[in-house]
């Protein structure tokens, strides 16, 4: 189906989480961790062809899926219009929302200070 795919574009929904584990989350980490992975490979392998292969990163939307969850959810439209934009753009990344913005900023950090931070910020 690849050629099928030249000049056009994938979009992989991804998360903050595919940067950084959470208490109770670690299979999920682990699965968004592996797809941010094979995103960026897929998006080496159909640069040839012209595929435009976008990841989009977010923390938490305000949707069914995360009804349970009583932090900071974003707004669902504003995520879309931020991944329309990075596609228009033709961004191989796009963070939709603060919190993506500042996982991915931790990401040079040593592992000790990244948790920590991380700790401060989800508590707050």
């Amino acid at each position: 189906f690849a050629p099928q795919l030249a000049d056009g574009a994938i979009m992989n929904v991804l998360s903050a989480i595919s940067w950084l584990a959470t208490d109770g989350a670690g299979a999920y980490h682990a699965a968004k961790a592996a797809e941010w992975a094979l995103t960026n490979s897929v998006r080496l392998e159909l640069a040839h062809q012209r595929t435009l292969v976008t990841g989009l990163h977010l923390g938490a939307a305000d949707t069914d899926m995360m009804a349970w969850y009583d932090g900071h959810k974003g707004d669902p439209e504003t995520i879309v219009a931020a991944a329309l934009d990075g596609l228009e753009a033709h961004q191989p990344e796009v963070l939709a929302d603060a919190w993506s913005r500042q996982v991915k900023a931790w990401l040079p950090e040593d592992p000790s200070v990244i948790y920590r931070q991380a700790a401060a910020a989800l508590t707050t």
